[in-house]
């Protein structure tokens, strides 16, 4: 776990800028999540009541011009809290009807507890559409959201479907790393040399990602081994050393081994 990423979770629900909590990197990351956990409790249950009238109020059109209204009238913030209280059947036709862009939007600050039923519902190519339209602005942060709730073939479709630094940032935002083996799992043979070029591609990228490998399975960590083998002697001289400074050598098992890390 990451401060930095914890940080930066925790400022998307406060609606700050990452820069303004900088000073908060100094702490337990897992103290900066149950302050994000708390503070998600507070905002999105605090105004439920009023949410829940908009909701009911809604129900009286039908859903073509709630979803005109809502994207012309409410906005991404609103449309996201009112969606944290709809049933999921309702949620998922209104997500039919918006387009992409704006399913992104409102994606950015949706209350990531009541993602997964809506997620685990939508249509494959709307989720990789949405998906595609959320790495175009660079926002990992809500893309790791999707690694915890989407289907298995869900998750499949946008792991072939992304960058394979996208995919790191991606898992690295994800709050699911249980989910980490299986998404790995998914990454054909071809990408790995791409994937763990990847791994050393941002000097913070590789602070922050080396942790998240020992959430690998003994097969995911035997896979990258192989393929650290064939990386470039600076990739290789990168790689060890964040590994030797995370201090994750025994974690990191074959991989360590194969670069040369005791």
């Amino acid at each position: 776990m990451s401060a930095r990423v914890e940080v930066a979770k925790l400022a998307r629900v406060l609606g700050e800028d990452p820069a303004r909590l900088a000073y908060l990197t100094a702490l337990d990351p897992a103290d900066v999540r149950a302050v994000r956990d708390r503070a998600t409790e507070v905002l999105f249950n605090d105004s439920r009541a009023a949410y829940l009238r908009i909701a009911a109020a809604s129900r009286l059109v039908p859903n073509a011009i709630t979803a005109a209204v809502a994207q012309r009238a409410f906005g991404p913030v609103m449309c996201a809290r009112v969606a944290s209280v709809l049933e999921a059947d309702r949620a998922l036709d209104l997500a039919s009807r918006l387009p992409v862009a704006f399913l992104a939007d409102v994606a950015a600050h949706l209350d990531p507890r009541r993602l997964g039923p809506i997620l685990a519902r939508l249509p494959l190519d709307r989720v990789v559409s949405v998906g595609h339209e959320l790495v175009r602005r660079g926002d990992h942060l809500t893309m790791g959201l999707f690694v915890a709730d989407v289907p298995d073939r869900t998750l499949r479709a946008v792991v072939e479907a992304l960058p394979e630094e996208d995919l790191l940032r991606t898992a690295l935002h994800s709050d699911s790393h249980d989910r980490l083996p299986a998404l790995f799992a998914m990454i054909d043979d071809s990408r790995l040399p791409a994937f763990a070029h990847a791994l050393t591609a941002d000097p913070e990228l590789t602070e922050d990602v080396v942790p998240l490998l020992t959430h690998l399975d003994a097969p995911g960590l035997a896979r990258l081994a192989a393929v650290a083998e064939e990386l470039s002697a600076v990739d290789r001289k990168k790689l060890r050393a964040a590994v030797a400074e995370a201090g994750v050598v025994v974690q990191l098992g074959p991989l360590a081994d194969s670069l040369g890390v005791r």
